[in-house]
């Protein structure tokens, strides 16, 4: 009779196999993870409205103007703490022809998949109530305004 006992080989990799699925769960979760949305954050501190995953949707679809929504965190994120300040400074370059929101990254973890996310911040772009662009970090926040203005105008919506 033989014995059915696994190589080194196999060991080896089944182990490596592993750490590269615990590495990508931890890409994809990012920053400390929530299981809910918070609540009775002012949004003035973040800079950008904040609203829930389940009212987002409804926000894209009615909303007049294209709108930008980052999937972020509100605390213990060095990413998004990174890219903060550059992020109002869009919304505020742009407020005439864009809306610039936040989601909880965490809260919506599926719904950043479904939309092409990988890690937090996430940025995803609607246009007319669908999603046209998404970018996670790394992303230089200069590049992503660009390609925010490319976006819109081969779509033909951006109004000077």
């Amino acid at each position: 009779m033989s014995s059915k006992t696994p190589t080194t080989l196999q060991v080896s990799s089944t182990r490596i196999c592993v750490f590269h699925l615990v590495c990508s769960l931890i890409a994809l979760v990012g920053c400390q993870a929530g299981q809910e949305e918070p609540d009775g954050i002012d949004p003035s501190e973040l800079g950008l409205p904040v609203i829930r995953g389940s009212q987002l949707q409804e926000y894209v679809q009615v909303s007049e103007k294209p709108v930008l929504v980052e999937f972020g965190v509100d605390f213990n994120c060095p990413r998004c703490a990174q890219t903060k300040n550059s992020v109002v400074q869009l919304k505020e370059n742009w407020e005439d022809q864009l809306d610039v929101i936040r989601v909880d990254f965490h809260a919506n973890a599926q719904t950043v998949a479904r939309l092409g996310g990988t890690v937090c911040p996430t940025y995803v772009l609607f246009d007319q109530g669908q999603p046209v662009l998404t970018k996670s970090f790394p992303v230089s926040i200069d590049l992503l305004e660009g390609q925010i203005l490319q976006q819109l105008e081969s779509n033909a919506v951006w109004k000077e």
